[in-house]
């Protein structure tokens, strides 16, 4: 509970009664939290691995609305809407989260404002990031490739223990955590028109690419190419 943000706002005596009121729950790789259009009654925080959620579109295809992570939460909707969830979700590895009820989590609230002040802070975060990938959507697949890997953040240098490229490469380098198909997904576009657009941007000297490490030669061109979309 001390590294979700939702209860950072409480002390530690209070962040382990949170904990105490939780639900453990253990998936295996594909199993899902939920389904979309379900009616839950939970809100669920990630403790470790990844958990992807995506939604159907008119056509049948699913694409990757966003992917929550150790300390973040999915199921604020639902909580404060009381309606159904919009994407399904599934755990992209072995996952292991903390499920809590609605009327628990509506009784945290009342006695800590604190963590609704939070659950708003996230929405309206994830709301931005919305806005701004819609306004992307609509421009070559070779900017949202480059907003996309300006927006990851960067390996620590001693994680990057026999990977190519010189030592003052060390802070500029990024790992793709999910699957060209799932970032292709993401991203609005196909896995092999997101291979295209690193190539190119590899082309103009902008990146290297190691398998899934990505080095970010030219910080200030690829902001060059996303500015001049």
């Amino acid at each position: 509970m001390r590294r979700v943000p939702l209860f950072s706002g409480l002390t530690r005596d209070q962040q382990d009664l949170v904990g105490s009121l939780a639900r453990p729950m253990l998936l295996s790789a594909g199993e899902l939290v939920h389904g979309a259009g379900e009616r839950t009654r939970q809100l669920v925080v990630v403790h470790s691995g990844q958990i992807k959620l995506s939604r159907s579109l008119p056509s049948g295809h699913r694409r990757l609305v966003r992917v929550a992570g150790p300390g973040q939460s999915l199921g604020e909707h639902g909580f404060l809407t009381g309606g159904r969830t919009l994407e399904e979700a599934e755990a992209a590895a072995e996952a292991r989260l903390c499920v809590f009820s609605h009327d628990a989590i509506a009784a945290l609230m009342a006695e800590h404002p604190s963590i609704a002040e939070q659950m708003l802070r996230n929405l309206g975060q994830r709301l931005a990031e919305a806005e701004r990938r819609l306004a992307l959507s609509t421009l070559d697949v070779e900017v949202r490739v480059a907003d996309f890997l300006l927006e990851q953040p960067l390996l620590h240098p001693s994680s990057q223990v026999g990977a190519a490229g010189a030592p003052d490469d060390a802070d500029s380098r990024v790992r793709l955590s999910l699957s060209k198909k799932d970032i292709a997904s993401m991203l609005g576009t196909t896995p092999e028109s997101l291979s295209r657009a690193l190539a190119r941007l590899s082309d103009h000297s902008l990146i290297t690419v190691n398998a899934d490490v990505i080095t970010l030669i030219d910080l200030p061109g690829l902001e060059a190419v996303v500015a001049g979309s």
